[in-house]
């Protein structure tokens, strides 16, 4: 059985080399044997994700401990910008539909 520490290893070196379809196929297929190994409490954190300082700092914590401070930001934004936090609950109720 091949073990953890050597798929971490292996994602390591890949992810080092320049970036072909050949490369993020194989690199697919780690990361999901990775993923299956891992213990079910490693899934409970979000995934990483660029793109903005908030995305980059919510990256890889507890996903239920982001959602508490995140509800209570939102009972703050409903009183002090309620169109605002309007416009925010359309969207996310949006993404039931999806």
């Amino acid at each position: 059985m091949i073990s953890l520490e050597t798929i971490e290893r292996e994602i390591d070196e890949l992810e080092s080399r320049e970036t072909t379809y050949r490369v993020c196929e194989r690199l697919s297929w780690l990361y999901t044997v990775r993923d299956h190994l891992l213990p079910s409490t490693q899934s409970e954190n979000t995934q990483w994700m660029a793109g903005s300082e908030f995305l980059e700092a919510a990256s890889g914590v507890s996903y239920q401990q982001l959602m508490r401070i995140l509800d209570e930001h939102m009972s703050a934004l409903a009183v002090v910008q309620p169109r605002e936090y309007e416009s925010v609950m359309q969207k996310v109720m949006a993404l039931r539909g999806k």
